[in-house]
């Protein structure tokens, strides 16, 4: 079964119209998209009109035989959220932030969740675990939500905000304990877990999540799609998947004008002939 995987598809409006292309030239049964999927160049009150066109991109790709496993991401305007259940619930997609699903004799789970950084939209930013709230020393603006009038609502407190909140480990044990064999699992989680190479910012800092690094170490899952850092590949030399253990870790996110994914096969629970669109296989990779 062949699989396209990616993220960050929020650069534009072309990369869904490329992402299009793509599926027609891979054929893949499945498309993961690791969340940010609304386009950011309006803003992102604008995203909110972006849903029916969101919509007719699902059904294409539906109609081309794909279907389409997806979260959002800390770019995304969480007013879409009921949108996206409804989209589910249609059947254009399968929306899975804190779910496992199964689909194609595999589970597929998704983490939306990121610890916190130095832009102001927060509504996705949650704790590393239990007692373990972690805030950006560099903020760029007071930190912030969206309020039901798709207006900015700023937060009195950021300690206390995020202290209510479920932490990352609490999102990835919980989806854990959902399933059976975690060999056959594949999680979509938009942070990039740290200690390899998938979280290079273009300042130099590396900013994954320590959280996510421990998980997929400890619980070893089969494969994990990453996104967020999305520039990492451009200025690590070209890394874009690595293992941590013997789970193999993708960075699919995208670059300004091209588009950027990740193509693979699944069998009986083994990764085959893996490759990135721009970069080629891995090295050392399966396949």
């Amino acid at each position: 079964m062949k699989v396209l995987a990616l993220a960050d598809v929020h650069q534009s409006e072309r990369h869904w119209e490329m992402l299009i292309e793509a599926v027609k030239e891979e054929n893949p049964a499945l498309v993961l998209i690791a969340g940010d999927l609304l386009p950011k160049y309006e803003g992102i009150l604008a995203q909110v009109a972006f849903v029916p066109r969101l919509k007719d991109h699902a059904v294409t790709i539906r109609s081309l035989g794909a279907e389409l496993i997806l979260i959002l991401g800390n770019d995304d305007n969480q007013l879409v959220i009921p949108q996206m259940e409804e989209g589910d619930r249609e059947g254009l997609w399968h929306y899975i932030p804190d779910r496992a699903r199964e689909v194609k004799g595999y589970h597929f789970c998704g983490c939306p969740w990121i610890r916190d950084y130095p832009f102001a939209y927060k509504y996705w930013v949650a704790p590393d675990g239990p007692n373990e709230i972690y805030i950006d020393p560099v903020q760029l603006g007071p930190p912030a939500v969206i309020n039901s009038d798709n207006e900015i609502a700023i937060i009195a407190d950021l300690e206390e905000y995020l202290s209510k909140k479920q932490s990352v480990k609490e999102s990835l044990e919980n989806m854990a304990n959902q399933i059976g064999d975690i060999g056959f699992s594949i999680w979509l989680i938009h942070d990039s877990p740290s200690g390899i190479d998938l979280d290079l910012c273009a300042t130099g800092n590396r900013v994954g999540n320590p959280a996510v690094y421990r998980f997929l170490l400890e619980k070893q899952p089969l494969l994990s799609i990453h996104g967020h850092i999305h520039e990492a590949p451009t200025y690590n030399g070209g890394i874009w998947a690595a293992r941590i253990g013997e789970t193999w870790c993708i960075q699919a996110g995208q670059r300004e004008s091209e588009l950027s994914y990740a193509v693979f096969e699944l069998e009986e629970g083994a990764i085959y002939n893996l490759r990135h669109s721009l970069y080629g296989a891995p090295d050392p990779g399966p396949g």
